[in-house]
């Protein structure tokens, strides 16, 4: 009848369908299956892509690290040895100094034992003259014949002396007051050189014998 061919054309067309919703499905699971090899090649390449890229990077920034120290290096051995040479003419001229102070100290020293010795001679000489003043004074005082003028003339020319061996004595006095001055501030201004030259010599060249290495420079050691 009718209706049966109905129900039977019906229940074909649903099973139809059914036969493509599971060749669809079936499909789909076979083409993935079929992709993975594909897709995990290129996630492969695409991770050696990125590693050789990052390698990359890692090696030029090690280049620019090596350059960069490089130039710090050379750039502190030039300040090294430009400090090392003004260190060393430093020291030089101190030497000079101090040699030039010792030699000035030398003769400002036998200045003043001369100048003892000067004064010394003058005071022996005013002493040696006061005797004699006072004998030709007494004689002045008691002498009333010829020879008063003369006897005049020998205190005066006594007075004159000792007034002219009191003027070099103060003199010869002032003299040592100014060489005493004069070896103080010698031996002041040597002390500080030799000072001087034991801290660059010991302290500041001790301590730059060798120039450090270039991890040491930048802080790595």
């Amino acid at each position: 009848s009718n209706r049966a061919v109905q129900h039977e054309l019906e229940r074909y067309v649903s099973d139809k369908v059914t036969a493509q919703r599971i060749d669809h499905h079936l499909s789909h699971h076979l083409r993935n299956a079929l992709s993975l090899p594909d897709s995990w090649s290129k996630f492969t390449d695409d991770n050696i892509l990125h590693s050789q890229s990052e390698r990359a990077v890692s090696h030029k920034l090690r280049d620019e690290i090596k350059i960069l120290l490089k130039a710090m290096s050379n750039k502190m051995w030039n300040q090294f040895n430009t400090v090392n040479v003004a260190f060393t003419n430093r020291m030089s001229e101190t030497t000079d100094a101090k040699n030039s102070l010792q030699t000035h100290l030398a003769k400002t020293l036998q200045e003043i034992f001369q100048t003892e010795m000067l004064i010394d001679s003058l005071k022996k000489a005013l002493s040696d003259k006061e005797c004699p003043l006072k004998v030709a004074q007494t004689r002045l005082e008691l002498c009333r014949d010829n020879p008063h003028q003369r006897l005049v003339g020998e205190v005066r020319e006594i007075e004159d002396t000792i007034h002219k061996l009191r003027e070099r004595l103060m003199e010869a006095e002032i003299t040592l007051q100014t060489l005493v001055k004069t070896k103080d501030a010698l031996d002041h201004d040597l002390s500080i050189k030799a000072k001087s030259l034991f801290l660059d010599q010991e302290k500041c060249m001790g301590m730059r014998k060798s120039f450090p290495s270039t991890p040491r420079l930048v802080g790595y050691t």
